[in-house]
């Protein structure tokens, strides 16, 4: 049942005469605040129960202004012109096309450098969906899309806080012409829009095909214009988080053909089918067997392929298979026509630096399993200001030497990204969260954020242990609103640095604990993150349930790979 209260003139007017305002905040630092007075006569307070969001705030249109993404908070990518060299998408060229078919190759030596354009913070490096292929020719094995026919998207609103799905923001130019369908970057097949915004504005309509590729199309068919695109995409989590289904049924791999739908179950011409079940008896897997052993024993095999020269015998899948030769298409190509002959539906995935597969599984359902690459170097374009992406668990199959160094695994020459970009992403679950958990910020004292250290101001936690190796922030308060009201909004301003300098794009968690409590019975409000001097200047809810007294603010920030974490004094 929902109730309101209300807050009348009358109330302030006793409370005022009893020596306290509504709520009464004074910084923690003791620094000395404005009397901002509110006019409001009647305010209505929401439900006390509502828990933080993993969207903050609200762009003016239909983006929020930010998303925590893990121990990070990911603000809107801005509005700004083209860059030097960034893809325009609808013109194509590199990074902006999307192929209708791939016929695998016999140049199986070591790629040279791969050029790959970042889309997505947190970006998905290297495995943005550009083309996706689920059909083959007999003969040739060219693969392309089954069922082409398009069906429309809905751009579903940010309200929908699925724990289950990892947020994405995403950033491009389009050049929209009448009637054309432009080709979309996706992070999954699954993605969902939650939101966008153009610049300037345009109202847009999506769409994808039967394998999973994304569209973009102006909604006025008259429409010709090139738009900043700024989106908020959710997809589900177990997609970048591979592994075989929990289910206590014995699963097979014919079992998984069976369950699969229809519009997926694999359907390979007779000849390529009788290549496959060629190399299906050379691995001694079966479509009886576990589904466990014949998966691992698939993966195992092609990850452990090697950059070498092809012999030809004319059959390029035979090749392939034979000699266990070739970079990421030819892995995945030849995996691709393996799995689904046993009974594993399997699609091929490919952008313009990699090549990549996603099979599909009863209750997990479509999963990005990577088999690696043989490339001397990779250029990262566009990521200098995004995190990269931390799937929840780690990929659980066998990893021949032969897949772990190499580009996919950040090993080798990656020019583009900073080590900490890559200290980041390396980093383990223990040490720093996924990037689609929203740490449990808590709603009253005794909580910690999350985070596994002590982030909040009571006193009866654990003291946390700070690495030496690490530097600690130092945080303050730099100004607040004196007077607030329940349910309304209050201001704060905060600052971080380190050893005298600023510390930007740093989460800061704000609390407020009652006037000389040193923080016990804390409520958190809110979380920021600090701009490029180190400052942030933001809005936060008063608790509509919080006893009207004063209230100290305190600041405190988690840790993560380089900072111990932190507590306001």
């Amino acid at each position: 049942m929902h109730t309101r209260s209300r807050l009348t003139h009358a109330d302030r007017l006793r409370l005022a005469a009893g020596g306290a305002l509504a709520v009464g905040i004074v910084a923690a630092a003791g620094l000395a605040l404005a009397q901002q007075p509110r006019r409001t006569l009647h305010q209505e307070l929401p439900l006390a129960d509502r828990k933080p969001t993993p969207l903050i705030g609200a762009g003016g249109s239909g983006n929020p202004a930010a998303m925590i993404a893990g121990n990070k908070i990911l603000t809107e990518p801005p509005a700004e012109p083209r860059k030097s060299g960034e893809p325009m998408l609808g013109q194509g060229g590199f990074a902006a096309d999307r192929q209708t078919s791939m016929t695998p190759d016999s140049n199986t030596g070591a790629d040279g450098t791969l050029h790959y354009v970042s889309v997505f913070n947190p970006d998905v490096l290297p495995f943005k969906r550009m083309s996706s292929f689920d059909a083959v020719a007999a003969t040739s094995y060219k693969l392309f899309v089954g069922r082409t026919a398009q069906v429309t998207l809905p751009v579903i609103g940010t309200a929908d806080t699925d724990k289950l799905r990892d947020r994405f923001w995403g950033s491009l130019m389009i050049e929209l012409s009448p009637g054309k369908d432009i080709p979309l970057p996706s992070v999954a097949p699954d993605m969902r829009i939650l939101s966008y915004e153009t610049k300037p504005p345009v109202r847009l309509e999506f769409s994808k095909d039967g394998a999973d590729n994304f569209y973009v199309r102006a909604a006025n068919p008259s429409t010709s214009a090139a738009v900043r695109l700024t989106f908020l995409v959710d997809a589900d989590a177990g997609y970048f988080a591979p592994s075989l289904p929990t289910t206590s049924r014995r699963l097979t791999p014919g079992l998984v053909e069976q369950a699969a739908p229809n519009e997926i179950r694999p359907n390979l011409p007779a000849d390529v089918r009788a290549n496959a079940e060629l190399t299906l008896r050379k691995l001694r897997i079966n479509r009886d067997m576990p589904l466990s052993d014949a998966f691992n024993a698939l993966v195992g095999y092609f990850r452990a392929f090697q950059a070498k020269p092809l012999p030809s015998t004319g059959d390029i899948y035979r090749d392939l298979c034979d000699t266990k030769a070739g970079v990421c298409r030819h892995r995945s190509f030849a995996f691709m026509i393996t799995a689904n002959a046993v009974g594993i539906p399997t699609r091929y995935v490919q952008n313009e630096a990699h090549a990549f597969v996603e099979v599909w599984f009863p209750e997990r359902e479509w999963q990005r399993i990577d088999l690696g690459g043989a490339a001397l170097r990779m250029d990262v374009q566009n990521a200098n200001d995004k995190t990269l992406h931390r799937p929840r668990a780690d990929d659980p199959f066998a990893k021949p030497p032969e897949y772990r160094n190499n580009y996919t695994q950040l090993e080798g020459q990656i020019s583009g990204l900073t080590q900490q970009q890559i200290d980041d992403k390396r980093a383990s679950l223990d040490d720093a969260p996924a990037s689609g958990v929203t740490p449990d910020l808590g709603g009253s004292g005794g909580g910690s954020g999350g985070t596994g250290d002590q982030t909040a101001p009571d006193p009866g936690l654990p003291v946390a242990t700070h690495d030496p190796k690490k530097a600690t922030p130092v945080l303050e308060v730099l100004e607040a609103d004196a007077s607030g009201y329940r349910g309304a909004a209050v201001r704060i301003a905060g600052r971080a640095h380190v050893r005298g300098k600023a510390l930007p794009n740093h989460p800061i968690d704000v609390y407020l604990s009652l006037k000389g409590a040193d923080g016990k019975g804390f409520r958190h409000i809110g979380r920021a993150v600090t701009t490029a001097d180190g400052t942030f200047r933001q809005e936060f809810s008063v608790p509509a349930d919080l006893g009207l007294a004063t209230y100290e603010i305190w600041l405190g920030s988690p840790s993560d790979a380089y900072y111990n974490n932190a507590l306001s004094q």
